[in-house]
């Protein structure tokens, strides 16, 4: 289950029994792949680890900006994992990919009694046309 970037940092430091676990640069060749997201993120955000301070595997939330500005969280591995028919300008972000692909608005339904005859009497679906027909076939 993936943690936030604190509790994350402070495992490592723990398992690995140093202050900076990652020395930054650790994981540049991995990232280098990827320079949309290298792009997308901010250490600022991320109390100050560099990207390439993080496994492109590691299962941390991270905080991401999109080129609109935006701020969201995903995993690295979400980030890298994005399908690339749901990318605006190459690049993914919760409120970009609903601006890319607003939900369709379906009309209002007409309330029920709108559909039923004036009348009151039968329609010709009705229980009566129902009873009719079974009576003519019987004879």
């Amino acid at each position: 289950m993936p943690e936030n970037i604190e509790a994350w940092w402070e495992r490592r430091q723990r398992s690995k029994e140093r202050a900076v676990p990652y020395p930054v640069g650790s994981y540049r060749e991995e990232w280098a792949m990827y320079p949309m997201l290298v792009r997308q993120y901010h250490p600022d955000l991320n109390r100050m680890i560099t990207l390439t301070q993080i496994p492109p595997a590691a299962d941390v939330y991270l905080t991401w900006q999109c080129d609109a500005g935006h701020l969201f969280v995903a995993t690295p591995e979400e980030q890298r994992s994005r399908p690339g028919g749901r990318r605006r300008r190459s690049a993914w972000c919760p409120v970009c990919a609903d601006l890319a692909a607003p939900r369709r608005i379906r009309p209002a339904e007409p309330p029920a009694s709108a559909s039923a005859p004036a009348t009151g009497r039968p329609t010709a679906g009705g229980p009566r046309a129902a009873t009719r027909s079974s009576t003519a076939c019987s004879g």
